[in-house]
């Protein structure tokens, strides 16, 4: 689907990520897991264009044969509007608190397509019944709702976007173990459903295990290892994958 290719990422002279590759297969889970600090979440926000103005950046994020990173600004935000959906590590954060959920709904999904408000009454509200949410949640303020509704809410933007490409970046660390097995439940439904490509950021290692196909192991900036999920649990090869595997399981 995409690649990753000898991405560097620097700022004031520090690379936070170093001469990275991996490919984002289409149709596949692929997740890139570490400690904190490891570099993932600048890898993600080097692939969303969302680095700070200081961030120094070569490599390539390859996209359909052409470097993203080599696109004007205005022309990197409507691919990735296109194409790219991210849920973010805490959903409060992606809310303005003022709002009602429905005004904000309808401009992360209907709003970025085109659509009227009653298609996008219609279907956001077949897709919240589908996530077992309420109508009425529409008519809620963020700060009503609990942080597993709001993660939901994010997936049920994903669910009428239907993009090629889904980036969730630690989207259950937020959550209480509960919460957290309720949400990647309903995301590899989702996986399974849609068959969209799922580029997926965690330190935890049993989210990975339980939900990918493939695994990129970070550490320090960079890829230490990187192979099919049974590969990495069950045959690790870099020391520090061994750890990981050994202190999880």
């Amino acid at each position: 689907m995409f690649n990753i290719e000898n991405l560097t990422v620097r700022v004031h002279e520090k690379n936070l990520v170093h001469n990275i590759s991996f490919a984002v297969p289409k149709g596949q889970i692929t997740a890139v897991i570490g400690e904190s600090g490891s570099g993932k979440s600048t890898t993600v926000s080097a692939i969303l264009g969302i680095l700070p103005p200081q961030a120094e950046t070569t490599g390539a994020v390859l996209w359909e044969g052409g470097n993203m990173l080599q696109l004007a600004n205005e022309e990197q935000g409507r691919l990735r509007a296109k194409h790219f959906f991210t849920i973010f590590q805490d959903a409060s954060n992606s809310f303005s608190p003022s709002q009602k959920m429905k005004h904000q709904l309808f401009a992360l999904t209907a709003l970025r397509l085109g659509h009227k408000k009653e298609l996008f009454l219609a279907t956001m509200t077949s897709i919240l019944k589908d996530l077992n949410l309420p109508e009425s949640v529409l008519n809620c303020y963020p700060f009503e709702l609990s942080g597993g509704m709001l993660q939901r809410c994010m997936l049920a933007c994903a669910l009428y976007i239907q993009p090629d490409v889904l980036i969730a970046d630690e989207p259950t660390s937020a959550l209480d173990m509960l919460h957290q097995q309720d949400f990647m439940k309903l995301l590899k439904n989702y996986h399974i459903q849609r068959r969209t490509t799922i580029l997926l950021i965690t330190h935890d290692l049993g989210v990975a295990a339980s939900i990918a196909d493939t695994i990129v192991v970070m550490k320090d900036g960079e890829v230490v290892e990187k192979g099919p999920v049974a590969n990495i649990f069950q045959q690790p090869k870099h020391p520090y994958t061994k750890r990981l595997v050994a202190n999880h399981f």
